[in-house]
């Protein structure tokens, strides 16, 4: 098992920035293709908020990229909940376009959507589904690990001057969103994004008592035939997608 931290500039978000990446098992390589036409599948993770891409060395990541020959790249998303931010950096954009680019420049990772998958933890999934239901063309397959995914009932929250339950006030959601009345129905919104015909397919995952389950319940029941649920009991991720990472990749690798 092997991991390494990339460290790039980024001209979108205007400054650098870090991701880890996990690689296959040395016998899942094709050490001799001297001509790099071997391209591997990806799985992009996003971490919660308050976290960073190191988050991921503490869950089976690296064991998951390993055993499945896939690589699996997390970037750090400080704040900005995979958007391209009313008042900063444009993350959205970054992930969909920009920070693919760079690593297919430096990685034998593949360009081919099908081959492109994209999950995350908390609010992670909250971005990594919103990428899949809005670029398609890019990612085929979405993973929302123990995922908050209602962002209007925390903007409502933040509205109302009550805790958001997320490393966010008011303030700093009118960064990342602006108005926040005009939040629902938006290309914010995942609940109003799934009611359009979707194109790829989405995988929900949460513990018992996590709390989100009605809201994962909620989107995966919008999205229909396209999505498929996990229900994990109490504590069987750990804090660090123990369960839930594995049963995922192990979704997303067989189909």
């Amino acid at each position: 098992m092997a991991q390494i931290e990339m460290n790039a500039l980024s001209v979108i978000t205007c400054g650098s920035f870090s991701a880890r990446v996990f690689l296959p098992e040395m016998n899942l390589l094709a050490l001799k293709d001297t001509a790099h036409e071997k391209k591997y599948p990806v799985l992009w993770l996003l971490h919660t908020e308050g976290g960073a891409a190191s988050d991921w060395l503490s869950t089976p990541a690296e064991a998951c990229a390993a055993r499945y020959g896939i690589f699996i790249i997390a970037p750090d998303q400080h704040h900005s909940l995979c958007t391209s931010m009313r008042y900063g950096p444009r993350y959205e954009e970054f992930m969909n376009t920009e920070l693919p680019g760079i690593c297919r420049n430096n990685l034998p990772i593949s360009e081919d959507p099908a081959q492109n998958w994209i999950g995350g933890a908390g609010t992670g999934a909250y971005g990594a589904v919103k990428m899949a239901l809005k670029h398609p063309e890019t990612f085929s397959k979405a993973i929302a690990l123990n995922g908050v995914l209602d962002l209007e009932a925390v903007c409502r929250r933040a509205l109302a001057g009550q805790e958001t339950g997320i490393f966010h006030t008011e303030a700093s959601l009118k960064a990342v969103f602006g108005d926040l009345n005009a939040f629902a129905g938006s290309g914010h919104d995942l609940y109003a994004l799934a009611q359009k015909p979707a194109r790829g397919k989405f995988f929900f995952a949460w513990e018992q008592g996590s709390g989100v389950e009605e809201e994962n319940r909620c989107l995966a029941g919008l999205l229909g035939a396209a999505a498929q649920t996990a229900q994990l009991e109490p504590g069987a991720d750990l804090g660090a997608c123990q369960c839930s990472l594995p049963a995922a990749v192990r979704w997303a690798t067989a189909e």
